[in-house]
């Protein structure tokens, strides 16, 4: 459907019509809108729009923005994420997508960027994190539950430093906040998904060794003290 010179003269008096062929005011139609495109250049052309958007890009919105199916963009992004050779990695929450520098590279990125001093969370602020990422959605009174003390300045901490988001309200008396981790999370753990957790079951394990060899120890020194008293 082609616009007509009167009513893009309307809509815009600045239209130069000596200059401005006719093709240039056809509009997008239906057919513009489901071309065909390979791969490789649905994954160049998903590179571009994440590299210009400031903020995690939904995956429809990407994919009205290719003119291809959301099944496409996520075969896509899932080629990208496979891609080990990249100074980017692909990373992943809830519906949203963006790209952060690789990981392997974090302690070049700080140079460059000047970031000479690394902010450190505290052990109760790493605590508390922990306790969202793999208990999400949770509420502030369960946390405290589990960790026995009132955890309301480490939460606002947490949620200050983009850490963590308010993903929605119980539905019971008071309708408290549940708090679940966000993209910020994930960049800053290098984690391209909550799914790149280590299991539960890696740090019970990691905690009896620790267990063990603590007991190893002691055992060991109780010796050590015991053959220093004895007489010779």
């Amino acid at each position: 459907m082609t616009r007509s010179y009167e009513s893009a003269a309307n809509s815009d008096p600045r239209v130069d019509f000596e200059s401005t062929g006719v093709d240039q005011l056809v509009l997008s139609t239906p057919e513009d809108s489901s071309r065909s495109i390979d791969s490789t250049e649905l994954t160049a052309l998903l590179e571009a729009l994440l590299l210009v958007t400031p903020e995690p890009a939904e995956i429809r919105d990407l994919a009205e923005a290719a003119a291809v199916s959301v099944t496409a963009v996520e075969q896509a992004l899932s080629a990208m994420g496979g891609a080990g050779n990249r100074g980017w990695v692909v990373v992943r929450h809830g519906s949203t997508v963006h790209l952060a520098s690789a990981p392997r590279f974090a302690h070049a990125v700080r140079r460059f960027l000047r970031l000479d001093r690394q902010a450190r969370l505290s052990g109760a602020s790493l605590e508390t994190l922990a306790l969202i990422a793999y208990r999400q959605p949770v509420t502030r009174a369960e946390i405290e539950a589990l960790r026995g003390v009132d955890c309301s300045g480490v939460l606002a901490t947490l949620h200050a430093r983009g850490l963590i988001d308010v993903g929605g309200k119980l539905p019971t008396v008071g309708n408290p906040n549940q708090y679940v981790t966000s993209a910020e999370f994930l960049r800053q753990f290098g984690l391209t998904s909550l799914s790149d957790l280590p299991p539960l079951e890696e740090f019970h394990s990691q905690r009896l060794q620790q267990q063990e060899s603590e007991a190893a120890g002691a055992h060991l020194m109780d010796s050590v003290v015991d053959s220093a008293a004895s007489p010779n």
